[in-house]
């Protein structure tokens, strides 16, 4: 590839709108609606989307992995997330310094959400009900809180 068309496509990746992705949206059963959506909307993430994970998602996609116990669908959960970190190019991102942000954000998974609002992404998507379209947390911290679907189109 040519030296200008790299820094072209790079420019234009760069671009493209910084999404963090919930857990919840990896885990989905891709058999069930929100599981077809969710396939749907990672398939346009490294192309339409930035997308990132803050460190906690992995760990807690992890620990899902240890409920089962066949070897070889577990070796299929952990193929997943290596393949959508390498394919799509999703970015880690580690957590500095959210406890402003994590006062204001109530339950255990608090600490995902807080990263993609540290990160100033743009957009966190989740299949949290109790997150979706809230308005004050996304008045609060700028950020828009979507389910995969809202981000097909």
């Amino acid at each position: 590839m040519k030296k200008k068309t790299e820094i072209r496509l790079e420019r234009k990746f760069l671009s493209a709108p910084l999404h963090h992705i919930d857990t919840s949206v990896v885990r989905e059963n891709p058999t069930t609606q929100n599981g077809r959506y969710c396939v749907a909307y990672l398939n346009i993430v490294g192309t339409k989307y930035r997308g990132k994970f803050s460190i906690p998602m992995p760990g807690k996609y992890l620990l899902s992995t240890f409920n089962v116990h066949d070897y070889s669908k577990r070796v299929d959960l952990l193929e997943v997330i290596y393949s959508l970190i390498k394919k799509r190019e999703i970015e880690l991102v580690s957590i500095n310094n959210i406890e402003k942000t994590t006062e204001r954000i109530y339950g255990a998974d608090r600490l995902i959400p807080a990263s993609a609002i540290e990160d100033d992404a743009e957009t966190f998507i989740t299949l949290d009900e109790d997150l979706i379209h809230n308005e004050t947390i996304e008045r609060e911290f700028t950020i828009e809180i979507r389910h995969p679907k809202e981000k097909l189109s």
